[in-house]
């Protein structure tokens, strides 16, 4: 759905530039719908998919205006008769189509379980944050979960929709991914996201939500410590967590078990000095209560994850499916815009994911907005960059763990690991 502003009418014999599908029309008696690239296992029915939207909203959709596509849904901007927008998104993908999965039904069962938390963390996420104007989440009417049939499991595409996630939202007004030619217009962007990002970080997540759903949030550990609290002890016993879950034992599997890579001697010993320097670095004094409160993260905060109009104001933020909670000290503060805005270990703004021939002028100007963006946030939320500063070392193995993306795993954490030495070094004086 992040793709939305790559669409096409319904009604008009016209394919999208979506770099994932070009579409076929949607006529206008809403027949199966089809992606041209794989079929069938993007065809739904949409007069099934009208139905429950009508069962469920009390009002039917007249008409389509626009469909796009993300990486993992459809988007459909839907106009109800009742005078209603919303903004319709579905699963690409059932999870009753076999071919998604390997043979064995253990594979099957942990993809679908996987689907079915993120799912249900993301409605929940909406719920939470329902109330707060000031992180502006999209307005969610109706939502369901897929429905795993084990029983019915078939290699063909099932002609029904409960295989697949259903969320229905009020449509915003605006349009994802707009950057203006305008500079003050882009300031004002950045300045209105930087509010919502501060209050986000200072959003105080109930301990109970916490306790329900950290275990089931990537890139979070799977196995929490059993005492769950927004304390040092915590955070420490989180980030371990995480270096036990991905560098097990000498022999074991570590990363995907299709890249067929085990845990080696460099690894594991790197793991022994992670672990041995995590007490070390998280700091005791925390005058202010913020570097351990817990935090709720978006996971993917950027201009494609809102609708902005041109006036401009942001007006929803959206695709919280890889929400997360984590220790406010390892709360990742960055932007996406056209690239990345974020800090380094200092809190000093930097720029990152720069796309190909990108200009020396372009590079300063967006390096000034990453400037005026972090000097917002700092206004609305003062104790978020000190947070990251007095973190630095923690958060440099916490996001050299979430980064790792399977390839050479002795090199990778070896290296990690040779680092962890010298900090263990620098911090106590000590060599072991």
């Amino acid at each position: 759905m992040s793709d939305l502003e790559k669409n096409h009418s319904s009604h008009a014999s016209t394919n999208s530039t979506d770099s994932i599908s070009n579409w076929d029309d949607l006529p206008p008696n809403f027949v199966p719908f089809k992606a041209t690239d794989k079929p069938p296992a993007f065809e739904f029915s949409v007069q099934d998919l009208f139905q429950e939207i009508k069962d469920n909203l009390g009002a039917d959709v007249f008409d389509i205006p626009f469909v796009g596509s993300g990486a993992n849904h459809f988007g459909l901007h839907g106009r109800l008769v009742d005078g209603r927008d919303v903004m319709i998104r579905i699963s690409r993908y059932d999870v009753n189509w076999t071919k998604l999965y390997k043979p064995t039904h253990k594979d099957a069962a942990t993809r679908v379980e996987k689907n079915l938390t993120q799912v249900d963390f993301e409605a929940k996420v909406y719920a939470l944050l329902r109330s707060r104007r000031d992180i502006k989440a999209s307005h969610l009417l109706y939502h369901r979960l897929p429905v795993w049939q084990i029983l019915t499991n078939t290699a063909e595409t099932p002609d029904h929709l409960i295989g697949r996630d259903i969320f229905v939202f009020e449509k915003a007004a605006g349009s994802n991914n707009f950057w203006s030619l305008d500079e003050l217009k882009n300031r004002e962007i950045l300045a209105q996201c930087a509010r919502m990002r501060a209050a986000l970080f200072s959003f105080a997540v109930p301990i109970d939500f916490a306790k329900s759903w950290l275990h089931n949030s990537a890139p979070g550990p799977k196995v929490m410590p059993s005492i769950i609290a927004p304390t040092r002890d915590f955070a420490i016993s989180f980030i371990s967590a995480k270096v036990e879950e991905m560098i097990k034992n000498e022999g074991d599997v570590i990363g995907w078990e299709s890249d067929h890579n085990v845990v080696g001697p460099v690894a594991f010993n790197a793991k022994l000095s992670l672990l041995r320097l995590i007490p070390v670095i998280l700091p005791l004094d925390d005058p202010h209560g913020a570097l351990y409160r817990l935090v709720l993260e978006h996971g993917d905060f950027g201009i494609h994850n809102m609708t902005i109009t041109d006036a401009p104001t942001v007006t929803s933020v959206f695709d919280w499916e890889t929400g997360h909670i984590v220790p406010a000290i390892l709360s990742d503060p960055r932007l996406m815009v056209h690239c990345d805005l974020e800090v380094d270990e200092h809190g000093t703004p930097i720029i990152s994911r720069l796309w190909d021939g990108m200009e020396a002028e372009d590079i300063l100007e967006f390096q000034e907005y990453a400037n005026y963006y972090y000097q917002i946030l700092a206004q609305h939320a003062p104790d978020y960059l000190e947070t990251i500063k007095m973190g630095k070392d923690a958060r440099h193995i916490w996001f050299a763990l979430t980064a790792w993306r399977g390839a050479d795993p002795e090199d990778y954490f070896g290296a990690l690991g040779l680092w962890a030495d010298q900090r263990y070094r620098e911090h106590t004086g000590q060599d072991r």
